[in-house]
């Protein structure tokens, strides 16, 4: 199966709906505030400031743009219109947020308009992630600043001792949810050839907490994905996922990724 996240836009409205809680979920896990909170809080933005995300979601990353960034008006675009229709619901009655739905690749926006673009856990899911990079140096102005936070999925692990199913549930789901496993490796590289200016590289790990409610997502979604594909009987995805909240109630759940966020500047006109 290809990663659905990759156009999003497109799958239907059920599928939508559950991607768009499990995300809701994510963001406001303190962990993951956490994460947010450390590379956005010193990307020193100018007075007035205007933030764009790319791949926005349900909206409670482009409202740290302005709790976080400080920025003065943040916008979202994203291609699922129902991420567009919760995010709208959740904080349109803040005239600092507005969200539309739109392709990172093509926004329609006029050159040099925003002085931030954030990128969080989107290009893992781009194929053509270049295309969105560039697309972000055309909207910056001079000097603006580029925030890209995203999963090294291949450090995501549940697992407490060898063999352990429910660590093949997480490398399923996975490997079924993300175009490219390595993007936060490469993307270094990607900036320069953009023409950026790198800044700060931060590793930031994350280590599911008390109902470990995010990771538990991800374990019945690879369970349910493992049945549709022929890989396991309903049965033994029940019996997975029973397992799972038995470690979560004997306190011996574990689910841990590392992600990164590097910043970058569009060069100033000399």
């Amino acid at each position: 199966m290809a990663d659905p996240y990759s156009d999003l836009g497109a799958q239907d409205t059920a599928l939508q709906e559950r991607i768009a809680t499990a995300m809701e979920v994510r963001c406001l896990e303190p962990a993951q505030i956490a994460i947010r909170k450390a590379y956005m809080e010193n990307l020193r933005l100018p007075k007035g400031a205007r933030a764009l995300e790319l791949g926005s979601g349900t909206g409670h990353v482009t409202r740290d743009l302005l709790e976080l960034a400080g920025a003065a008006t943040a916008h979202g675009i994203e291609p699922s219109p129902v991420m567009v229709a919760r995010a709208q619901k959740s904080f349109g009655d803040d005239d600092r947020l507005s969200f539309d739905i739109g392709d990172a690749k093509n926004t329609g926006f006029e050159s040099e308009t925003f002085d931030l673009v954030l990128m969080h856990t989107l290009l893992c899911h781009v194929p053509g992630p270049e295309d969105v990079v560039q697309e972000a140096f055309r909207l910056l102005k001079p000097g603006g600043v580029l925030a890209i936070c995203d999963g090294d999925y291949s450090t995501a692990t549940a697992q407490i001792a060898d063999f352990d199913p429910l660590d093949q549930l997480i490398k399923f789901m996975i490997n079924q949810n993300v175009t490219n496993l390595w993007i936060m490796r490469q993307i270094s590289g990607i900036l320069v050839d953009a023409g950026f200016q790198l800044g700060a590289r931060k590793g930031h790990g994350y280590v599911a907490e008390g109902e470990a409610t995010y990771f538990l997502t991800v374990i019945e979604r690879g369970a349910e994905r493992m049945v549709e594909e022929g890989l396991l009987f309903s049965e033994t995805a029940e019996a997975l996922k029973s397992e799972a909240k038995r470690r979560v109630s004997a306190k011996m759940f574990f689910g841990f990724m590392s992600y990164v966020s590097q910043i970058a500047n569009k060069p100033k006109i000399v």
